[in-house]
């Protein structure tokens, strides 16, 4: 796997990719582009992106690209949600990844896009863009498509993205402030509380004393502790509970034979009220109930399982 930042829209992005870097050719008809969730650090996804590439047998080209200024690289200052707000809100996400593939895709290449929670709702509006250039599909994890503000999870999260932002941020900054291995260790321990699924691999090196490597959710979670990656992630938060309210049935319907939707049955951010209106308004759409108990947060718990089901659809498309 290869990473590495990118300067999309004047914002340095993270991107992971199997089976060769952006700008390199691609010599594969297909590409997959995985689309996160949010907080959109597309280090949560490392383990589905190699999973899934080697379900399809190292045959597809595969790239994870971040939101923008999710992640945020050392010495560098990006643009502040006071000055460019536009850019980090749930359109200024998604004017992101076209400019993205605006610049790295081919026309002859067949595109593919996962997305997840609300990188579904961005994956639909890039199946309608690029439908007819790139003959565009998308498989959408666990999406976040309409009312979320009315959602389990929307309704107790509300408080926190709205007056009390600050109050959080701030204590990310306080926090943030701790001795790595002690932030590592407080990590380790709040996720592993919520089921997370964090073996320590040991480190390869044969120095006595070796330290050993840190999980890559683990690693990926204390970045999300910058303060200025949370508040862009809790910024593009609020939005969404404000701008994706009832379900765009009309985009479903007109590309409906080119999405395939999964839902979760204990989804406190997409339950299953929503699969039960989309069945109702779209019943031409592929809509599948997730018949494995899977959580909303599948990275941190069942990657290598999703990956070997989003294969099989792959497959189908391809």
């Amino acid at each position: 796997m290869e990473e590495g930042y990118v300067d999309i829209n004047h914002i340095p992005t993270r991107v992971i990719t199997v089976g060769g870097w952006i700008d390199q050719p691609i010599k594969k008809r297909h590409l997959i582009i995985v689309i996160p969730g949010n907080p959109g650090l597309i280090g949560y996804y490392e383990e589905f992106v190699r999973s899934l590439h080697g379900e399809l047998l190292g045959k597809y080209v595969i790239w994870g690209l971040g939101h923008a200024g999710h992640d945020v690289p050392k010495n560098v200052i990006l643009p502040t949600i006071n000055d460019k707000p536009e850019l980090f809100t749930l359109d200024g996400q998604v004017n992101h990844k076209i400019k993205f593939i605006d610049t790295y895709v081919p026309t002859d290449v067949n595109l593919h896009f996962i997305g997840h929670s609300i990188g579904a709702k961005i994956c639909v509006e890039l199946v309608k863009r690029y439908r007819k250039t790139h003959n565009a599909a998308a498989y959408l994890l666990f999406p976040t498509l309409e009312r979320m503000a009315q959602t389990p999870s929307g309704r107790k999260l509300w408080p926190i993205l709205g007056p009390f932002r600050k109050v959080v941020v701030l204590a990310a900054s306080l926090i943030n402030r701790l001795p790595e291995s002690w932030l590592t260790t407080i990590v380790q321990w709040a996720m592993r509380s919520k089921g997370s699924q964090l073996s320590i691999e040991s480190s390869t090196s044969s120095a006595p004393g070796a330290p050993a490597i840190v999980h890559v959710n683990v690693r990926t979670t204390m970045s999300l502790l910058h303060p200025q990656a949370l508040e862009r992630s809790l910024f593009m938060a609020h939005d969404e509970l404000k701008v994706v309210g009832e379900l765009n049935a009309e985009d479903i319907r007109l590309h409906s034979d080119r999405l395939v939707l999964y839902f979760g049955t204990k989804d406190h951010w997409c339950p299953l009220e929503h699969y039960h209106n989309l069945q109702l308004q779209v019943p031409e759409a592929r809509a599948i109930i997730c018949p494995h108990g899977f959580e909303h947060a599948f990275v941190l718990q069942s990657s290598q399982q999703m990956a070997t089901i989003v294969s099989e659809w792959i497959k189908e498309f391809s």
